[in-house]
């Protein structure tokens, strides 16, 4: 019994049962959205998208020197390894907690009979399965699959409401010890910085807190005092974004150039994502309405009931602290539904974890139940149930350990391409962040130039550009010097831009469209020795000021669209040999993937059929077809053309055989 009462084999536990599932359920390679990019900064010291994540990048450089695997696969590793401690860290919080809720039971009430004691194995088995529970629970274990910066601010969101329940708390539970609860204020402010260096959503703790402080401390002399004393330790865990400034020059890839106080701000200020906050009405109903449907089954639907429980058991506990947890939880979903992307689940983590709290407390409600009517060993059977219940439920979603997916989609797309070619995509979440890693890192077909045609409209980019792809500001030199020259008042009067209000606005506005059109087209012109590619999402756009290439015809290559005055069949061309890995999930990434190579493959074979190619388009039909039947859910009924096609095929063969 002794080894139950130390810390140590509890804190093992909580450490070890996560990570091994992590590990199993990992990501092998690069993964959607930004993992490509991030797994690059960390590797290479660079600089990543808004808000930089100097920390996280630091910490990450220092892991990728580890001699095992390659960098990606560390850095996966390493996520997983982040979010482990994170529940190491939750679980020394809730044993805490359950200290704290005993002491304010017994507190408030005078019988004997109606007090809660439990030992320290007890508190430490309870705690473990609450830290269980959310190391299960579907986003937390999922964004512990793949490289993220989320997994770090983990850490920092149990430690940061941990402190702050230490330095309020501590001297409740252990008034016999001599304990500063300043110092507990001082790490809280240094970690609140530190925080605020690694993700900006640090911010949904802010209005919790301010209530809290002064819940406890009230509106005195000494509350502000301390708050500007604090500020001290705060700014010197916020010097860490130093590192952009120290990284800006030299950086292989350096977002944002943050090389002087204005690209500083507008980088860590997240300017350049500012048009998907604060969008709109609908975007909010949208994100709530997911919201709404993920939560029941974040910690799967028997636990979500313990959440109403908990509820109700948190307010009747302590209402400051309910209130608390409260701000806390919907703050940060009414912050986080206004941000208009696919990958949002991430920006409720802190919901999450008050959501985790609140479970804590129906389990205390139960353990007092069971101690009660003297069910021990109904108390432990039931309650190791619980963790299974997440864990089971979210297993085969977050399982990623065979996710080959943007990596054979980006090798599918380099292998469209010839060599020595320009290839134009914005399909930054589905490969081109994964083509920064193979070929920053790895030095794969660094033959290829890629350009990501949104990022065109930001001056870092066009830096970047001119460092990385001189060819390609020599050969533009003209259009592009013009370009930039308009980016830069942009960038300076971006609102102007767009919401133009004066006949002086709309001209300037006429005069960058002009301006980037000039660009792209000389993108296209001034190559005749390399071959120019788009995907299709670039075919797709309908904004008459970015139609280039008007005078080339588009000839479908693989997974790209070639420009081309030539509109002769290309006999040289050999179609990729497709690594296709098909899915019937409908989560947007996958059926993006689906989609686009389903439509892909069969502007191929229209193209081959014209000139006619008959076997080897049969050979991609039925690819096609594989993807049809494999991936019915995102090939619509009225979008399946395989067997029309086939048919078509068997009909212009007859005709040729005619002749």
């Amino acid at each position: 019994m002794k080894v139950f009462n130390k810390k140590f084999f509890w804190v093992a536990i909580n450490f070890l049962l996560p990570f091994i599932v992590y590990i199993k359920t990992l990501a092998p390679d690069v993964f959607f959205v930004d993992a490509g990019e991030l797994a690059t900064a960390c590797a290479k010291l660079c600089i990543a998208h808004p808000t930089g994540y100097p920390l996280f990048t630091i910490l990450g450089k220092v892991f990728a020197l580890l001699p095992y695997g390659q960098e990606v696969y560390v850095m996966n590793v390493v996520t997983a390894f982040y979010t482990a401690i994170s529940i190491s860290i939750y679980f020394f919080f809730s044993a805490f907690l359950i200290r704290l809720v005993i002491f304010f039971k017994n507190h408030n009430t005078s019988k004997t009979s109606n007090k809660l004691h439990l030992e320290n194995y007890q508190i430490y088995f309870i705690a473990t399965v609450s830290a269980l529970i959310l190391a299960f629970s579907r986003t937390w274990w999922d964004t512990a699959t793949s490289i993220e910066v989320y997994n770090l601010h983990k850490i920092f969101l149990v430690l940061l409401i941990f402190t702050l329940y230490k330095a309020i708390f501590n001297q409740f539970l252990y008034p016999y010890k001599e304990d500063n609860k300043e110092k507990y204020w001082i790490l809280f402010a240094f970690l609140l910085g530190l925080s605020f260096g690694n993700h900006l959503s640090t911010l949904f703790l802010s209005i919790g807190v301010i209530y809290l402080y002064f819940a406890y401390n009230g509106f005195s002399k000494i509350s502000f005092i301390r708050i500007l004393i604090l500020a001290i330790p705060f700014l010197a865990g916020l010097s860490i974004y130093i590192y952009l400034f120290l990284r800006a020059e030299s950086a292989p890839i350096s977002w944002g150039y943050p090389h002087n106080w204005e690209n500083f701000i507008r980088h860590v200020s997240g300017k350049q994502f500012s048009v998907w906050m604060f969008k709109s009405i609908e975007t909010m109903k949208k994100q709530f309405v997911h919201f709404v449907s993920i939560y029941p089954i974040e910690f799967s639907i028997p636990l979500f009931f313990l959440i109403i429980i908990g509820i109700i058991k948190s307010f009747i506990s302590n209402y400051k602290l309910f209130f608390f947890q409260f701000l806390l939880f919907a703050f940060s979903i009414l912050y986080g539904i206004n941000y208009d992307i696919y990958d949002i689940d991430s920006y409720f983590l802190l919901a999450f974890l008050v959501s985790s709290m609140w479970i804590l407390y129906a389990l205390l409600f139960f353990v007092e139940i069971i101690k009660k009517y003297k069910l021990q060993f109904s108390f432990i059977y039931i309650l190791s149930i619980l963790p299974l219940l997440p864990l089971i439920t979210n297993y085969s979603s977050n399982d990623e350990s065979d996710n080959y997916y943007v990596k054979d989609y980006m090798f599918n797309v380099f292998n469209s391409a010839k060599p020595n070619s320009i290839i134009m995509s914005t399909q930054w979440d589905f490969w081109v962040s994964a083509s920064w890693y193979y070929q920053y890192v790895k030095g794969i077909r660094p033959d290829v130039i890629v350009i990501d045609k949104e990022l065109l409209r930001r001056m870092w980019y066009l830096r970047h550009i001119k460092i990385h792809f001189p060819i390609v500001y020599e050969r533009t030199k003209k259009e592009f010097d013009a370009y930039e020259a308009e980016l830069i008042k942009f960038e300076k009067y971006t609102d102007r831009y767009l919401e133009p209000k004066t006949d002086f606005d709309k001209k300037e506005l006429e005069k960058i469209r002009y301006a980037f059109l000039n660009f792209l087209n000389a993108l296209v012109d001034n190559f005749p020795d390399k071959n120019f590619y788009t995907t299709y999402d670039i075919e797709d756009v309908n904004v008459p000021f970015e139609k280039f290439g008007k005078d080339y015809v588009r000839l479908p290559e693989g997974l790209l669209v070639r420009y081309s005055k030539q509109k002769e069949y290309d006999s040289n061309y050999v179609d990729p040999d497709y690594k296709i890995r098909i899915t019937n999930s409908t989560i947007y990434y996958y059926e993006f993937l689906m989609r686009n190579y389903y439509r892909a493959l069969l502007y191929r074979v229209n193209y081959l059929m014209n000139y006619e190619q008959y076997d080897k388009a049969e050979e991609l039909l039925k690819i096609a077809t594989d993807i049809e039947k494999g991936s019915d859910k995102n090939i619509k009924p009225h979008e399946r053309q395989t067997q029309i096609t086939l048919k078509k095929i068997k009909e212009l063969r007859e005709l040729k055989n005619q002749k």
